[in-house]
């Protein structure tokens, strides 16, 4: 009776033994999620971003004067003290998101669901293409899938000079209905716009990815440290407003 106990206890000893050594160790931290970099696609917001992006001549041009401000309130309570302020920002000065009503093709920011902006991105080089809309359909027809969120890199350099006008690429109108009939999450840019400045409220890449409420995003830094990577996932949520029509945003890629 004791020999047929002891060889009972044993073997539920090694069976028990077996199972926790072939158990996957417990996820510490959520590193199972954790991405290999982040790439951070924003830019520190001061005073004179508008007039660093967009030049003096292209905000005189269209009648856009004042910079960002930052009012810094000082308080105290009792023993201690701190500060709140009131932030006035120009919110196409800078990496930003564009909503519908941008351009009177529907509701502001607080139309699009959360969902809208963040999902798998992926990043194509159209430095060579010449400044205007020159970037075809061609470069993304391969490689472009519905549900993606597409960036491109162009390049931009903003005017150095007092009186120069912005210089960029922009989507030829096929590429831009291409990707917006997919359609795609999203589109960006690292170019000053999405849209050339002749196109029309009926046509051109505003109209085709707004016109069926997909987020621009426009002037944004950093995007050719994307290429060649793979496994990437964008997230450029900006704060909800009330028919705002865009907003200053700090997009950050993972990738993995």
């Amino acid at each position: 009776m004791k020999t047929s106990l002891c060889l009972g206890l044993l073997v539920l000893f090694l069976a028990v033994t077996v199972s926790c050594s072939t158990e996957e160790p417990p996820d510490e931290r959520g590193t199972r999620f954790a991405p290999s970099e982040i790439i951070d696609l924003g830019v520190l917001v001061t005073e004179d971003l508008p007039e660093r992006v967009w030049g003096k001549a292209k905000l005189a041009q269209l009648g856009f004067t004042e910079a960002n401000t930052f009012d810094v309130l000082p308080w105290t309570a009792g023993d201690i003290s701190g500060s709140n302020a009131y932030y006035t920002l120009f919110n196409h000065g800078g990496p930003h998101v564009d909503a519908p009503n941008h351009y009177d093709l529907g509701g502001g920011l607080d139309s699009f669901p959360v969902e809208a902006f963040s999902g798998p991105v992926k990043v194509f080089d159209a430095r060579s293409y010449p400044p205007g809309p020159s970037v075809p359909a061609e470069l993304f027809r391969r490689d472009v899938e519905a549900g993606d969120i597409v960036l491109i890199v162009t390049g931009y350099v903003p005017p150095v000079t007092d009186d120069a006008l912005p210089q960029f690429k922009t989507l030829m109108d096929d590429a831009a209905e291409f990707l917006a009939t997919l359609p795609v999450r999203a589109y960006g840019t690292d170019g000053f716009s999405v849209g050339s400045m002749d196109e029309t409220v009926t046509s051109g890449a505003h109209y085709s990815f707004l016109s069926r409420t997909i987020p621009v995003y426009e002037q944004l830094f950093n995007v050719d440290r994307l290429l060649g990577k793979e496994n990437m996932f964008f997230v450029g949520v900006p704060l909800n407003i009330n028919e705002g029509d865009g907003m200053i945003v700090r997009p950050v890629v993972f990738v993995y």
